[in-house]
C-alpha cells in the first residue's frame, strides 16, 4: 500500500453515554465516530437519498431508531461499506464522512469575523467600484464575503440615480420590504417619527430591533451630502463592545445577554400605520453562545420593562457599560460619505449613527436579508470553482 496514504480501520464502540457507533481511524491521529442511527439516517443510495440533490427520502415514521449492522469495513481503500441487519447495504466515502465530523457539537463558521477598532478602521475599510460589483461575480462574492468577514464596506462611483439601491439587491436576491416600503429616502421630514427623517443627531443603534426577524444588511446610497461639516456617519464594531464587556464584566455582559427588553415602533411612513413589538435581550446568542445579534436603540426601547426590579437596577448598570465602551474614541469611527457612495454594513453586528447638519442631506436605503446573501454566497463560490 502507498505509505503516503492513511491506513484507514473501522471498528465498533460503545461509549460511556451509551449507544453503538463506527470508529474509523486513519492511523495518523485522524478520523471520527459515527453512530448506527446517524449511518442509517443518511444511508446515500437510491432509495434513501435523492441522486440531484442529495436531500433524504426516508420517510421519518418508518425509520428504524435502533439499526445494527451485521457486518462493515473499509473497502476502496476510501469507502466505509456496511451491511445492516435488515439487509439493507449503505456505502460511505470517507472523506463525505470527515466532512461530516461532529466536532463536539460545534458549529463550523464559513467565515471567522475579524473584530475592529477606531484604530484599524482605515486600514480594515474596504471598497469596491459599482461597475465592478455589477458586472464581475468574482468581485460580487469579494464583497460579500468582506460583510461577512468585517460587517462593513463601501461601494463607489455608484453614480446618483436613485435606483442603484435596487439593481444592486439584484445582484443578491432581492430587497426586503418593511414597513417603510423597499427602499426609503432618509432625509429630513417635518412629520416624521423616525428620527433618522430629521436633521438632529442621530445617536448609535441599529435598524428595527422591534421586528423578530430584523434586517441583515443595511444599504445607504448616499445622493445629497452637506458640503460644510455635519452629517457623518458613527460606527461602533458591535462584536469587539460585546467581547470587550465581557472581559471587563462576565455578569453584565450576562446581564444584556439575558434580561428581555421590549422593543416597539408606532407610528405612520408613506400613508401606512404601523405598531411592533419585539422582546429580546440587547446581546443575542446562538447556542454556543457567540453574539448573532444586537439589539440596540434608545427611542425603540420602551418605558415597560418586562422584568423584576431588582433586573432593572443590574440592566441599567450594564447598559451604561456597554455604552461607554461603544462611544470610547478609540473604538468609535467617524467618516463622511460622498455622493456617489453606497455604504453597506451588517445590522446584526454595527452600531451606526449620524452627526447632525445644516442643509440638505438625502439617501436612498434599503435592506437585504443574511439568508439571501448566505445563499448567493455559496452559489458563486460553487460556480467559481468549476
Amino acid at each position: 500500500m502507498d505509505g503516503s496514504r492513511p491506513r484507514w480501520t473501522a471498528v465498533a464502540v460503545t461509549p460511556s453515554a451509551g449507544g453503538e457507533e463506527i470508529r474509523l481511524d486513519d492511523g495518523c491521529g485522524g478520523g471520527g465516530r459515527y453512530p448506527y442511527a446517524w449511518l442509517r439516517n443518511n444511508c446515500r443510495c437510491s432509495s434513501c437519498a435523492s441522486g440531484e440533490t442529495g436531500f433524504r427520502k426516508q420517510v421519518i415514521r418508518d425509520f428504524q431508531f435502533r439499526p445494527v449492522p451485521d457486518r462493515f469495513e473499509i473497502i476502496s481503500d476510501d469507502v466505509l461499506y456496511v451491511k445492516w441487519d435488515d439487509s439493507h447495504v449503505s456505502t460511505y466515502d470517507l472523506q463525505w464522512l470527515l466532512e461530516r465530523n461532529f466536532n463536539e457539537g460545534q458549529e463550523r463558521r464559513e467565515y471567522q469575523q475579524i473584530k475592529w477598532t477606531a484604530e484599524s478602521f482605515s486600514t480594515m475599510l474596504r471598497s469596491f467600484k459599482y461597475e465592478n460589483v455589477i458586472k464581475s461575480d468574482e468581485v460580487l462574492l469579494q464583497w460579500l464575503e468582506t460583510l461577512a468577514i468585517y460587517g462593513i464596506s463601501i461601494i463607489k462611483s455608484c453614480g446618483l440615480e436613485h435606483d442603484r439601491i435596487k439593481e444592486l439587491a439584484a445582484r443578491v436576491a432581492f430587497l426586503k420590504r418593511t414597513h417603510y416600503g423597499k427602499t426609503f429616502r432618509v432625509e429630513a421630514k417635518d412629520d416624521a417619527t423616525n428620527l433618522a427623517y430629521r436633521s438632529t443627531y442621530l445617536q448609535l443603534h441599529t435598524d428595527l430591533p422591534y421586528y423578530e426577524y430584523t434586517p441583515g444588511v443595511i444599504l445607504l446610497h448616499c445622493i445629497i451630502q452637506p458640503e460644510s461639516s455635519g452629517g457623518e456617519n458613527e460606527v461602533t464594531d458591535g462584536l469587539f463592545v460585546c467581547e470587550r464587556l465581557k472581559e471587563i464584566n462576565p455578569n453584565r455582559y450576562k446581564a444584556l445577554s439575558t434580561i428581555p427588553v421590549r422593543w416597539i415602533d408606532h407610528g405612520h411612513d408613506n400613508g401606512y400605520n404601523f405598531h411592533n413589538i419585539h422582546h429580546a435581550p440587547v446581546i443575542c446568542e446562538d447556542g454556543h453562545g457567540r453574539v448573532k445579534r444586537i439589539n440596540f436603540s434608545e427611542p425603540h426601547r420602551d418605558s415597560t420593562f418586562p422584568v423584576s426590579i431588582d433586573d432593572v437596577r443590574i440592566w441599567y448598570d450594564a447598559i451604561e457599560q456597554f455604552v461607554k465602551i461603544a462611544y470610547d474614541e478609540n473604538i468609535i469611527s467617524t467618516f463622511k460619505m460622498k455622493p456617489g457612495d453606497i455604504l453597506t454594513f451588517d445590522n446584526h453586528r454595527v452600531l451606526h449613527g449620524r452627526k447632525g447638519y445644516q442643509g440638505s442631506r438625502l439617501l436612498i436605503g434599503g435592506y437585504l436579508d443574511w439568508d439571501l446573501i448566505k445563499s448567493r454566497t455559496r452559489v458563486l463560490k460553487s460556480q467559481l470553482s468549476k
